[in-house]
């Protein structure tokens, strides 16, 4: 059953448009993150629960209508830019997340058993956390130069059944023949939410003797403010392999000049503190009873991956670790697996 999941799952993602996550270099990419795709795990140790599933199409140009008037000295980018000038581009996304139980708290709880054969996530106990979807749309200003990249971004959607989540697991089930989850019933209702938010990056880069980049550092961090999410991260990223292409620079990609091929390894690190979640701080009704869990603020992660380039194509496949969000949390270290492809408008074969 476990093969015939992965191999719905890989039909899935051939079968969405194409698209990336905090895009700024303009082109199109699609990002698709589920649980199935953690093939680094035995499959006993893989989740089916807790973030479950994400989907994320985006396009990124190189304009900046309104808000580009307000940052002096830049204009959209060009891939001409000078070394130390800085453009402009906009990122417009959408995107879904969804929520559900790890079925191995009701294993655990109700069959009083190590790992019986059924999996159906069922309704949601005590101590569990809400099936929710999360459907919205993201627009994100990048101010750009080669060692800095600074984004602004606002992202408003809603929960509930008008999110499509509890739609797209029921119908991923009938692909796979597996029964409907029937905890969607129990969902986070129909509610608006919306966040603004602020990112920082940095980079530090080494050259080989080509002058082309094998190894590069890039801290971060991030703030943000609203009903949808409010809070902070900090994070450090690295890169090492063949032909590094710049993360967000359209100038530095065409000084470095035309290659056909790269190839590299990724990790990094990240603490978050989330101050209000409404996916794990808004409660839930069960046959008229009320149903909250303790959201833990100080969360860390750890991701790590590899990206294929051809041309303007760039393939990714990694992973992340998630640890404890709230108290009740059966699995100490989620984790998934991560599908991105991009198609780069600032690269020319």
């Amino acid at each position: 059953m476990m093969a015939i999941r992965l191999a719905a799952v890989a039909i899935w993602v051939t079968c969405i448009p194409a698209s990336a996550h905090a895009q700024a270099v303009p082109g199109t990419l699609v990002q698709v993150e589920n649980d199935a795709l953690d093939v680094w795990l035995p499959q006993k140790q893989r989740p089916d629960g807790e973030y479950t599933n994400g989907i994320r199409v985006s396009l990124s140009r190189a304009t900046a209508p309104l808000w580009g008037r307000f940052v002096r000295s830049a204009a959209p980018c060009t891939g001409r830019e000078a070394i130390g000038a800085r453009c402009l581009t906009t990122e417009f996304a959408i995107a879904q997340q969804m929520y559900t139980p790890e079925p191995l708290s009701h294993r655990a709880s109700q069959l009083q058993v190590g790992a019986p054969e059924d999996s159906t996530i069922s309704a949601p106990i005590p101590g569990d956390r809400a099936f929710a979807g999360w459907l919205h749309a993201d627009v994100t200003a990048n101010i750009i130069s080669e060692k800095r990249l600074t984004s602004f971004g606002i992202v408003a959607g809603i929960t509930g059944r008008e999110s499509g989540a509890e739609a797209l697991q029921k119908g991923f089930h009938h692909v796979i023949g597996q029964v409907d989850p029937p905890g969607w019933r129990y969902q986070l209702g129909l509610f608006p939410a919306a966040s603004v938010s602020y990112t920082d990056h940095l980079r530090l880069a080494f050259s080989a003797q080509d002058g082309r980049d094998f190894f590069d550092v890039m801290p971060s961090w991030n703030a943000q403010l609203g009903n949808a999410r409010t809070g902070a991260y900090g994070e450090l990223e690295a890169r090492i392999g063949y032909h590094l292409a710049h993360p967000w620079s359209p100038g530095a990609r065409a000084r470095a000049g035309p290659r056909d091929f790269g190839i590299w390894l990724y990790g990094g690190v990240r603490e978050s503190l989330a101050l209000y979640d409404q996916l794990l701080d808004r409660s839930y009704a069960k046959n008229d009873t009320t149903f909250s869990v303790d959201r833990i603020p100080w969360v860390n992660s750890y991701d790590f991956g590899i990206a294929v380039r051809r041309h303007s194509l760039t393939i990714t496949f990694g992973g992340t670790h998630t640890g404890k969000e709230y108290k009740t949390e059966e699995v100490p270290n989620h984790s998934y697996g991560t599908i991105t492809v991009t198609v780069d408008r600032g690269l020319k074969p």
